[in-house]
């Protein structure tokens, strides 16, 4: 039987690629000693597309890049082609054909549709949401209101555009009443770990603002309201939809945690989370909701924070972290679902759906 050929897209211009890279890793490694035949596509800093046959171990330290048998390699947007063109030795191609595409790029590159779009153009099947599904989710101030349409509820926010700085002061004043400090501040188009501030007063708004429209040209600005940051994944098995229990990213000090779907050091995670039944089906539930009204498809991982029994959709990643310590990961084991049986149920989804 011949292995399904997936081609994993990895790195890329933001400042997660270190992220991707080790997501990368663990994917791939774990394809490779599957049913799979991979093709690591790595994405440099600088924006160059390498087919990379080497040493999986180089992928996460970035050492892979440097590797002499590396040749230029770009996905087709020939839907006749449906595979990668590689330029060999400078001058002569080769056309390698691909089944399924797995992207594991985040931020503005990798999750806002773009890399969806030319896998759609080249009609190749790739692993989770659309193009239009994708972009919605990593626009912050495009997710808050397709939430507060659906009447899922959503932490109080205002929307803040490079162009609006000379007013500023009256916007500002506009909204004193409906949000207070401190705030968190995030550029709008960019994974949740980039342009992200915290201001407690006036003057750290409009310096966090700044900031944040270093890293794209709308802000959104929210309570930073306390509470428990709670998660769940929402994905399609089999052509239904299902949902893992409640975990929980625990704060061990008092630093922000702003790695969102990753586990960073200053954090444990418990899953599943100490809440009580009836609630869990609730956040359940509306995790399922958020995961339709977005239109996602795959797969996502879906936020909330829970300020007593209150409780608020954060955000909905469609390409999370995927490392076997990664949150997606721990959620599917905490179901009986291991690492490669995911990542197994996320393929074969995605070669059973419609390009």
């Amino acid at each position: 039987m011949a292995k399904i050929k997936v081609a994993v897209l990895f790195g890329g211009q933001t400042k997660d690629h270190a992220v991707s890279l080790r997501s990368a890793y663990s994917v791939i490694k774990t394809l490779s000693e599957g049913n799979y035949e991979v093709i690591p596509i790595g994405i440099t800093r600088a924006g160059r597309w390498l087919y990379y046959p080497g040493n999986y171990d180089s992928i996460t330290d970035g050492s892979w890049e440097n590797d002499s048998d590396c040749c230029p390699a770009v996905i087709s947007p020939d839907a006749v082609h449906h595979g990668v063109i590689k330029l060999i030795d400078g001058d002569s191609l080769a056309l390698q054909r691909i089944d399924v595409i797995f992207s594991l790029l985040h931020g503005k590159f990798g999750e806002c549709g773009r890399i969806q779009s030319l896998c759609k153009l080249a009609g190749i099947p790739f692993l989770g949401s659309n193009p239009e599904s994708s972009n919605t989710a990593l626009d912050k101030a495009m997710t808050h209101l397709v939430l507060d349409e659906a009447g899922i509820k959503t932490i109080n926010y205002f929307c803040v555009e490079r162009s609006d700085m000379p007013d500023i002061d009256l916007i500002i004043q506009q909204h004193k009443n409906s949000i207070h400090y401190p705030m968190f501040v995030k550029a709008s188009s960019c994974s949740s770990s980039i342009g992200l501030n915290i201001a407690f007063d006036q003057n750290e708004l409009k310096s966090a603002l700044k900031m944040a429209f270093s890293h794209h040209h709308k802000a959104v600005v929210e309570d930073a309201l306390s509470g428990r940051n709670i998660c769940c994944c929402v994905y399609e098995n089999e052509g239904l939809v299902a949902v893992t229990g409640i975990g929980e990213i625990v704060k061990l000090n008092s630093a922000i945690d702003d790695l969102n779907n990753y586990i960073s050091k200053t954090s444990s995670f418990e899953c599943p989370a100490d809440i009580h039944e009836l609630l869990v089906k609730e956040i359940q539930n509306t995790a399922i909701r958020a995961f339709r009204v977005m239109n996602c498809q795959g797969f996502a991982v879906i936020d909330f924070l829970l300020n007593e029994d209150n409780y608020y959709c954060t955000n909905v990643a469609t390409v999370p972290g995927f490392t076997e310590e990664s949150i997606i990961s721990r959620l599917m084991a905490a179901d009986g679902i291991s690492y490669s049986e995911m990542l197994n149920i996320m393929l074969n989804n995605a070669l059973e759906s419609k390009v």
